[in-house]
């Protein structure tokens, strides 16, 4: 099945235009709708405090730059409004204020209207942001240069919800965002309400207040004629029991009329709403930064479609040929099509004599550089991750003990328990349930496996908390895209034994959680950097909802929306993660975030699309788990960001679908130990069948040399893979920020070592300073993040450990703050490993500074004894030690407070050289101090100049 592209399609215009032409939105009365109130306090900015302070707006984000006032005369009518300004793109500048409803028990509707005005606005733009009350909506979005217009948009408050939060926000931006005439009403009757975005993109939302009960579906028509009777030339889609979807085909410069209309199960029509009149810009802001082909077979022949990156200017040549030109290998290819420069997406469709038995393509730019490839992908079910020669090895694999043997019949186990056996939200819980049962359908083709996972997916959509008013407040795209990933595999996998009945009844349910996510919002995903685990979650679930039903049912090829899909996920996979895998957030939000999305990418790469494969290889994923998670029982692992202390391995089985082919064995040696037969469906599926483990302490100098990564300042440190004794150490400095969950990680030491933690941090209690294992100043950690610098890298040769200089000024917002830390992982002097640590801090007003170690509960800690020159203080827990000496410890106080050990000094200056040692048994090494140097066995460690550290080969 393949349809034409949309229209809004063939005319996209570049990124970054200004939005020229009228975003008016005309706010007819609706059908049936009662005259309401303005719920908003001082809406219309005309009170101000003698202070300045804005009346009724008591919430502000107001960041660094950012700045929110009242001008007079500044309105649209002459009157006051308000106006925010922003300076640098990296600030915020957002005022807010709670506005209460009253619960009736039901989803209740209020249309949110004001007049906005952009002046020199570059960048993302400003807009009002809806949220707190069960789905987040961003209304009146804007950018460039506009003349005052009216933004308007229809929110559904869901039961129980207390309040909407209003928040008017410019961010990401440069330039003012002129407002006035804020209202929130309450809407009774039939409505709908149409949200113009710059992009053309038309978000509506609908509610039926004269139902008694929901509709079965509806229908959304939509006409130039103000005054239209809804029928099939007018109609544009359809949806089941929603309430909210997204018409993708408008065009610019068009004044559109909406109305929907509410059918019975049987057809029959039950309502229609009022009219809502937009007029969409007269040029659409362009937004793509990723080229992607795609190539799917239809029948005989193939559809090939493309998306190029805004404000491409080139002729494009269409290549075909055998599976070597979606290499990028054209020697052989023949041309297909050459396209003019004027138009950013294009799309054909080849008969079988045109296709030639071609079956990878690569599109070309002027000079012949590749600017996409695709092979050619089918759309029988099953499309993702399931293939027979997978099966093949799956079923063999299970007649033996081993990892897949257990990993199977854990699946199977947790089927047979049933819902209980999956501690998730309603809807996720259902759609976890359908996945794992679709998968054992494949492995068996038992067909009571496959009535277990339709009878869940059904049962997801009934429960699914957007659809019936439970969801998390500000988390419902959150929520319903944990479940959607689950459901889009389940039916993908079980497709061929269902019914056409079920078939169409699933079909219904993705067809809501599809309407959903389109409108949904949320500005960590929806902000141009794309690196909150919001991204991966959100845009990765419904890229593997739309790879698994295109073409199927009511569903189109989904040309226009998946390549918008792949753009946002390849942003996210360039921007959040490092080469060496390193994401600010921390393992936790690393495996939540590609757990649920990282399917959609292995997805596009199953359907034969090529956009996302080398992002998806290049972050060394395995390498940072390798070096990162312990061989402890308690999975004990290095902490950064808003990590926990201990968990199991982050999406262990997807990462076999990007490992490099030199570090798989060793990381499915570390597989077999920290995961086992834990890994679940994608640990059965992409099990690296016919591999061999490797010791990691045999594998390539890749895997054994230490991690260091300047670009984010993160250094991460192992001295061997074998068993709970192994040291791992890990020194962060936060070197970059962006949106998302962050840390306080400047000098922030983790340690593991000996069944202990002997360092951690406070992941998010970071109201408990006695959690972190880092200096703090004045008792708190730094004010800033992402002004780290690194001075000096380097790995030491023939062991695991390295040097770092770090710079943490700009974070501290100190004259100095520098750590200077050798990391030596070879024995010596009776212990394991060493870590020498000198950190040196000045400023022009007397500070507290305490240098903290916060090690696991319930290690014994003490402190006081001299050695040789030093201090020394000892941790101890079961029959591992650590023990650290201070040179130069006079002035210095010593204490533990709430089990964490400080080194306090005062002053304008304070200075820390300090010596770890880790090992385990009764003795523990006895040392030699002088000056600032300290000899443990026959090496020595000069604090003064760690960096001329040369430990011998280990």
């Amino acid at each position: 099945m393949s349809r034409a592209l949309p229209s809004r399609l063939g005319r996209a215009t570049v990124a970054g235009a200004a939005v020229a032409g009228a975003l008016a939105v005309s706010v007819p009365a609706p059908a049936h709708a009662e005259a309401t109130t303005n719920l908003v306090v001082n809406g219309d900015f005309e009170q101000v405090a003698v202070d300045g302070t804005i009346v009724g707006w008591p919430q502000s984000e107001n960041r660094a730059s950012g700045r929110a006032q009242v001008l007079d005369g500044a309105g649209p009518d002459g009157s006051r409004a308000l106006a925010l300004d922003l300076g640098n793109a990296d600030d915020k500048a957002a005022i807010g204020q709670d506005v209460p409803i009253p619960d009736t028990g039901t989803f209740r509707a209020y249309r949110i209207t004001f007049d906005e005005r952009a002046v020199g606005l570059t960048g993302y733009g400003g807009d009002l942001w809806a949220r707190g009350f069960g789905h987040d909506a961003l209304i009146g979005r804007v950018t460039g240069d506009t003349p005052w217009r009216k933004a308007s948009a229809v929110v559904l408050a869901r039961p129980s919800a207390p309040t909407v939060n209003l928040l008017l926000a410019l961010e990401r931006s440069t330039g003012r965002l002129l407002v006035d005439n804020v209202r929130v009403e309450r809407v009774e009757g039939d409505v709908v309400g149409a949200n113009v975005q710059p992009t053309g993109a038309v978000q509506l939302t609908w509610n039926f207040g004269t139902l008694a009960q929901p509709a079965a579906s509806y229908e959304v028509h939509r006409s130039e004629d103000r005054n239209f009777t809804p029928g099939r030339k007018t109609l544009i889609r359809s949806v089941p029991a929603a309430w909210t979807a997204e018409d993708g085909s408008a065009r610019p410069g068009k004044r559109y009329t909406y109305k929907v209309v509410a059918l019975a199960a049987d057809g029959t029509r039950l309502a229609t709403t009022g009219a809502e009149t937009v007029t969409t810009p007269s040029r659409f802001l362009d937004e793509q930064q990723t080229d992607v082909l795609t190539a799917t077979t239809t029948g005989q022949g193939a559809r090939l479609a493309w998306r190029l990156k805004a404000g491409s200017r080139t002729p494009v040549t269409l290549l075909a040929g055998g599976p070597e030109v979606a290499q990028g290998q054209l020697g052989k290819a023949r041309k297909v099509r050459t396209c003019g420069a004027d138009d950013t997406t294009g799309a054909v469709t080849l008969s079988a004599k045109d296709l030639k038995g071609a079956t990878g393509f690569a599109l070309t730019g002027r000079n012949g550089e590749v600017l996409a490839t695709a092979s050619l992908g089918s759309l029988a079910h099953p499309r993702m991750g399931v293939t027979d020669e997978r099966l093949s090895a799956i079923r063999a694999a299970i007649q033996q003990s081993g990892t897949p043997r257990s990993t199977y019949d854990s699946l199977v186990n947790r089927v047979a328990k049933g819902l209980p056996a999956y501690n998730y939200r309603p809807g996720e819980a259902q759609a976890s349930l359908a996945h794992d049962a679709a998968l054992l359908y494949q492995v068996t083709q038992d067909p009571a496996y496959a009535r277990i996972a339709y009878e869940a997916v059904v049962e997801s959509g009934r429960t699914m908390p957007f659809v019936n008013g439970t969801a998390h407040a500000g988390a419902a795209a959150l929520e319903t895209a944990n479940a959607a990933t689950p459901l889009a595999t389940a039916y993908d996998w079980t497709y061929q034994a269902w019914t056409e009945d079920q078939r169409a009844e699933a079909q219904k349910v993705l067809q809501r959680v599809a309407a959903y996510l389109e409108v949904a919002y949320q500005p960590n995903f929806a902000l141009p950097t794309k690196q909150s685990n919001w991204t991966a979650v959100v845009r990765g679930a419904e890229l593997t909802l739309r790879l698994a039903v295109r073409g199927d049912g009511p569903f189109d090829l989904q040309e226009e929306r998946i390549p918008q899909l792949i753009d946002d996920l390849g942003r996210h996979l360039d921007t959040a993660y490092s080469d060496t895998g390193w994401d600010q957030e921390g393992l936790d939000y690393f495996g939540y975030g590609l757990g649920v999305g990282a399917p959609g990418i292995t997805g596009s790469l199953d359907a034969g699309i090529g956009a996302l494969k080398e992002k998806w290889e290049r972050p060394r994923f395995a390498n940072l788990l390798l070096h990162t998670v312990s061989a402890q029982a308690d999975k004990a692992r290095l902490q950064w960001g808003v990590a926990t202390s201990t968990g199991g391995v982050p999406i262990p089985g997807l990462i076999f679908t990007q490992v490099p082919a030199d570090q798989r064995a060793a990381w499915l040696w570390q597989y077999e130990r920290t995961v086992g037969g834990g890994g679940g469906t994608y640990g059965l599926l992409h099990y690296p069948y016919g591999v061999a483990p490797q010791d990691p302490d045999e594998a390539p100098e890749s895997v054994r040399a230490a991690l260091l990564d300047d670009h984010v300042g993160s250094y991460l440190f192992r001295s061997r893979y074998q068993d709970k004794d192994d040291v791992l150490v890990g020194v962060q400095n936060r070197n970059e920020q962006h949106i998302g969950w962050g840390g306080s990680d400047t000098f922030a030491l983790s340690l593991v070592g000996q069944d202990v933690t002997w360092a951690q941090q406070p992941a998010k209690n970071t109201s408990k300073p006695e959690l972190f294992s880092k200096p703090l100043v004045d008792g708190k950690p730094e004010p800033l993040a992402g002004r780290g610098r690194t001075l000096e890298s380097r790995a030491y040769a023939g062991q695991g450990g390295g040097f770092v200089s770090l710079d943490g000024s700009g974070n501290y917002q100190l004259g100095t703050a520098r750590r200077d830390i050798a990391v030596d992982l070879r024995p010596t002097g009776g212990a394991d490993s060493v870590v020498a640590v000198h950190d040196t801090f000045a400023d022009a007003a007397a500070r507290t500074y305490a240098w903290q170690l916060s090690p696991e509960a319930g290690t014994a800690i003490t402190f006081g004894e001299s050695e040789s020159g030093a201090t020394t203080f000892l941790f101890r827990k079961g029959d591992g030690w650590l023990k650290g000496w201070i040179l130069n410890a006079e002035g210095a106080q010593l204490s533990v407070e709430k089990g964490a050990f400080r080194v306090v000094r005062s002053g304008t200056e304070a200075d820390f050289r300090i010596v770890l040692a880790v090992g385990k048994g009764a003795t523990v090494p006895t040392a030699v101090a002088e000056g600032s140097t300290l000899a443990l066995g026959d090496t020595s460690f000069d604090l003064d100049d760690l960096k001329g550290h040369v430990p011998a080969a280990g």
